[in-house]
């Protein structure tokens, strides 16, 4: 809890929590208030979790209306949200992929997806198959398991001892392409490093490949081609190692379709997700199993997993309005239109000497903040410059909240990249407001500019 010492509220009693200066006091579409009567636009719905804007009234309704009956189910008891949920889930998941298992947030969704992975091999009798091979660089959640996942030593060095090591491969960059390739052809080489570790490491020993649609790390929102993705799968297929898309970040519309792999020619055998599946009104995650998985255990064997709050009945029927508002709201296309919106300010936010790259998809768009100098090199800034904390004050001037990065004060110097930040609005948001907000970060920008003191 906070406490408060005259008009100054301290933080002092909340473990390792340290807020930027704003005290929330109410929250409505796209906008935050504080409680000094200042407005701000939600630019990324918190890390990209608020997909349906604050307050809206479809989901309020849904959570006051089950509340009004239940809001637990004793696990050995019949829990009808679930299934309401599950049945939504199939109607709008890739072909082939019907059931879902309910958890409370991304991290407990990758974790069930590896846990899933590994017994469906062992039910099959192939009890070698354990290793989870992931990207360099990637973000997979905050669990010892899912850190294991995710290549990035300045979030894991503490850990260190405490880490199942992995194989890692390189991730798919538009960065690193040769010049003398098409993003096709570069897709297909860089693809072919997980066959080259699932040989190096064995098939019999190789339980599952997992990433993200579009990139992580310094290669936030980069979206690789399709033939990357082709020759993925046909990677997997031929080590009978499973494919499993963690789409915390992209389900359930962010990039204008249902899911980020349905942009793409083939299908995962598993799918990760949360944040957008209940716009983080209440905590609510899962994994959608492909048939074929699920048929081992549909044949009688037992998952052993579960979580108290998994399926928690105001999740569930927070997660059937979400689907249910998207479809009747036309939410999809809406995406779409804004993601044209959005993106034609591309040029303009380039034309910042401290933006080295804008990209992305849908309502999904990432800046590459660098540091220019004298010679026309981009180069990444040193921690003491503190130009994450600098950036965060400007857009809070101008009143626009945005996510933190969480790697750049940690990012080795040596890697030469900037720091992503992002910009992901809720669905909702008007073509006024998309206006006005981008006029704001672009004012916003120019602003830290000039305190990074630019050469």
């Amino acid at each position: 809890m906070s406490t408060t010492t005259g008009n100054e509220t301290t933080w002092d009693n909340v473990f390792s929590y340290h807020p930027m200066p704003v005290d929330l006091a109410s929250a409505d579409g796209v906008f935050l208030f504080d409680t000094q009567g200042e407005r701000y636009f939600d630019a990324s719905g918190g890390p990209f979790a608020v997909s349906m804007g604050h307050g809206h009234p479809r989901l309020t309704k849904a959570i006051a209306e089950q509340l009004s009956s239940y809001a637990y189910v004793h696990p050995m008891l019949g829990n009808r949200r679930r299934a309401d949920l599950c049945d939504r889930i199939a109607e709008v998941a890739p072909k082939g992929m019907r059931a879902s298992y309910l958890v409370s947030g991304g991290s407990e969704a990758v974790e069930t997806a590896i846990k899933i992975a590994r017994q469906y091999h062992v039910a099959r009798g192939n009890g070698g198959k354990h290793k989870i091979i992931s990207n360099y660089e990637s973000y997979h959640g905050m669990t010892l398991a899912t850190m294991s996942l995710s290549g990035n030593p300045g979030t894991t060095r503490h850990y260190d001892p405490m880490m199942l090591q992995w194989p890692k491969i390189e991730q798919y960059s538009d960065y690193r392409k040769p010049e003398s390739l098409s993003r096709d052809e570069w897709g297909v080489l860089v693809a072919r490093e997980l066959e080259k570790t699932i040989l190096y490491h064995s098939a019999d020993s190789v339980a599952a490949y997992i990433a993200t649609p579009h990139g992580c790390g310094s290669d936030y929102g980069v979206v690789p081609p399709d033939a990357y993705w082709r020759e993925i799968r046909r990677i997997c297929d031929e080590n009978d190692v499973l494919f499993i898309a963690d789409e915390v970040v992209t389900g359930f519309g962010r990039t204008g379709k249902w899911f980020g792999m349905d942009h793409y020619s083939v299908d995962p055998d598993m799918i990760a997700f949360a944040k957008g599946v209940s716009s983080s009104y209440v905590p609510l995650g899962g994994v959608i199993v492909s048939d074929v998985v699920n048929e081992v255990f549909n044949k009688g064997v037992a998952f052993v997993h579960g979580f108290t709050n998994g399926g928690n009945a105001l999740a569930c029927a927070v997660g059937c309005a979400v689907i249910e508002a998207i479809r009747e709201d036309g939410l999809l296309e809406a995406v779409r239109e804004r993601e044209a919106q959005l993106f034609s300010y591309r040029d303009r936010l380039l034309a910042h000497p401290n933006v080295a790259d804008v990209r992305g998809w849908g309502l999904f768009m990432v800046l590459e903040l660098v540091k220019p100098d004298p010679d026309g090199k981009r180069n990444f800034f040193a921690p003491q410059e503190q130009a994450e904390l600098k950036f965060q004050a400007a857009m809070l001037r101008n009143g626009v909240a945005m996510y933190s990065t969480l790697y750049g004060p940690n990012r080795r110097p040596v890697m030469q990249r900037g720091l992503p930040m992002w910009i992901a609005p809720a669905f909702i948001i008007s073509e006024t407001e998309m206006i006005e907000m981008m006029d704001r970060v672009d004012r916003a920008l120019h602003q830290w500019e000039q305190g990074m003191t630019i050469p």
